[in-house]
């Protein structure tokens, strides 16, 4: 309990801004930048790989330093072969080191979706700067991989993020 006998609120899961930093390939306008804008009616907003020859993948680049606790994934209007049936999302304080934060796959519908993300280790939550989203699997055998639109949500607090960069940096 906190003083005066109230309790502690449990820290705020806000929206985490974030900038598209690196990617594997695209094809024709379907530009890695299109997954920042939900448009589930128009088939042209959102990235393609150029082929589904791995690795493919797209590197999210966060504002700031935040605990990534759950990333959604939007999708077209209708069931599309290019849905990704499996996918793998790390996350990191840097690209070149990342854990493995969800192995998944989206159901091939409009609906969006969300999943938890791994963001303790030994219950201390830690903090990420870049996320990869590395698609492996279409829907549609030998298709391209499509991303639609990607949101990110968690803590960005910094009272809450620096002792946990702190936790994680020793």
């Amino acid at each position: 309990m906190a003083a005066g006998g109230a309790v502690a609120a449990a820290p705020e899961c806000r929206l985490l801004p974030y900038a598209l930093h690196k990617w594997s390939s695209f094809s024709s306008t379907y530009l890695p930048e299109n997954i920042l804008v939900d448009k589930p009616n128009d088939q042209s907003s959102r990235w393609s790989s150029e082929s589904n020859y791995p690795p493919q993948y797209l590197i999210l680049k966060l504002e700031r330093p935040a605990i990534v606790q759950n990333i959604t994934f939007g999708k077209y209007e209708k069931t599309h072969v290019c849905n990704l049936k499996k996918f793998k999302v790390f996350g990191g304080m840097n690209e070149e080191n990342m854990t493995e934060l969800l192995s998944s796959g989206l159901k091939n519908d409009y609906n969006k979706e969300t999943f938890t993300l791994k963001h303790k280790i030994d219950e201390q939550m830690f903090p990420c700067r870049f996320i990869k989203i590395v698609p492996l699997l279409s829907w549609g055998p030998s298709f391209n991989f499509s991303i639609w639109y990607v949101e990110l949500s968690g803590i960005d607090d910094p009272d809450i993020v620096q002792p946990c960069l702190n936790w994680y940096s020793k």
